[in-house]
């Protein structure tokens, strides 16, 4: 499916959404907007935790957060975090 049929076909689905659902694609595309506008992540990637490791495991991890960007970090989790439902 080309560009243009692809945008006709989202139009259509758009136009059939209750503004509650339409509220849902618009963060979610600004989620997305979000993505690829930021720059590549020049954090050193660590290798996964595996379950079952005890707290003294972890120590090794402290105080790794790197850069000066903390702020930021929390402001982006703000905006695009999702209210809570229960």
């Amino acid at each position: 499916m080309n560009s243009v049929n692809l945008r006709q076909k989202i139009a259509i689905q758009l136009n059939q959404l209750s503004p509650d659902r339409l509220a849902l694609v618009s963060d979610f595309i600004e989620s997305i907007q979000a993505l690829e506008n930021s720059e590549p992540s020049s954090f050193q990637k660590l290798p996964p935790i595996k379950r079952g490791k005890t707290a003294a495991d972890l120590v090794k991890f402290a105080a790794t957060w790197q850069g000066d960007d903390l702020e930021e970090c929390l402001n982006i989790v703000y905006k695009n975090r999702s209210p809570a439902q229960f």
